[in-house]
């Protein structure tokens, strides 16, 4: 009977660690799965972040550009349409957008080639304006965002570039004034690099910008721009196979990585992610779901054996009448008793 109970306990403890095992790989792939769908729509809405961050940046800078230029040409023709008159009438509007707009500098350039500026030098020396000429070696008819902005009707933005004055890097963003038909100048504004960098890096994530030489330029972690990743080129070709959005996997440092890019202006959003950082959350997981199993197995195995034992009990009973009742017969007892059964 010993032996029966021990071959239905390990019959039915079979049949549910083998409905335990299908089961949890069965919730293992979903679960492996699902985890991959939820990096991937992380990774999609890093990157969207990223895209609005810089497309505010440009904005917000672009904004203030139209304020100024449209304040300038408020004022009368002639106090705007030489350079005596500009350093006469526009040195504190330049000190105040400069300040608000947390800008490096806000000048003009005219067609002599002289600039009206207002930057740290002019506050060193206690002004609001200062004049940068060919006294100092400068023509800015020369300059590109000179140039870009005269050979346009919008504004011209200027790739960043390391600003001599200040030594920052710095986008420069221009645009021709022109009042009653008479040309002004090119009015301009540098917008320190450092500003959107500091927007990137209070996100969460690994997303970062590239430029058309695909160089990192502004990151959420700044150790991507100093090691120099090197295969930007690598993820814009991923880019151009997959498409915007669409993850793949990518070698860097010797790491495989679970990247994604999409086009934001003139650059490109990409993300990446270590995949073993994503295999080791897929690994906990499955060492939590093994454990679980192998809890369950253990008290099922324990419960089943007392459940077969406690319903083949009564088997146990007719067992032992009937091998009494048979040493009746036989004569080696001389008493017999009923068997009591109490169950179906």
């Amino acid at each position: 009977m010993k032996s029966l109970k021990f071959k239905l306990s390990l019959v039915t403890n079979v049949i549910a660690i083998i409905a335990l095992v299908i089961l949890g790989v069965v919730g293992f792939l979903f679960t492996k799965n699902a985890l991959f769908k939820t990096i991937e729509n992380t990774e999609i809405n890093a990157i969207k972040v990223a895209k609005t961050d810089m497309e505010d940046f440009r904005a917000k800078n672009l904004s203030s550009l139209q304020k100024l230029s449209k304040d300038i040409l408020s004022l009368p023709l002639e106090k705007i349409n030489s350079q005596e008159a500009l350093m006469a009438n526009i040195g504190d509007m330049f000190k105040s957008y400069k300040h608000s707009s947390n800008l490096l500098a806000v000048y003009i350039g005219l067609a002599n080639g002289s600039n009206v500026v207002s930057d740290i030098e002019s506050e060193k020396n206690g002004k609001s304006l200062r004049i940068n000429g060919k006294n100092n070696g400068y023509d800015a008819t020369t300059r590109e965002w000179y140039q870009g902005a005269r050979n346009t009707n919008s504004v011209y933005v200027q790739p960043y570039y390391v600003d001599p004055v200040s030594n920052e890097t710095i986008f420069t963003y221009s645009k021709a004034l022109y009042k009653d038909g008479q040309f002004i100048g090119v009015l301009a504004i540098d917008v320190s690099l450092k500003m959107l960098q500091k927007t990137f890096e209070s996100k969460p994530g690994n997303a970062f910008l590239i430029d058309k030489n695909k160089d990192i330029f502004v990151a959420s972690n700044p150790s991507e721009m100093n090691s120099g990743f090197q295969n930007t080129s690598l993820l814009l070709e991923n880019l151009k196979q997959y498409g915007e959005f669409q993850p793949f996997l990518i070698e860097a440092g010797g790491v495989e990585n679970l990247g994604m890019c999409s086009p934001v202006l003139n650059y490109t959003a990409c993300i990446t992610e270590p995949t073993d950082k994503i295999y080791q959350s897929i690994n906990k997981i499955a060492l939590i779901q093994i454990i679980l199993v192998l809890t369950i197995v253990i008290l099922s195995t324990i419960l089943m054996y007392f459940i077969v034992s406690r319903y083949l009990s009564p088997l146990t009973t007719i067992q032992s009448g009937l091998n009494a009742f048979f040493d009746f017969i036989n004569h080696k007892t001389k008493n017999v008793s009923t068997i009591n059964i109490k169950t179906n």
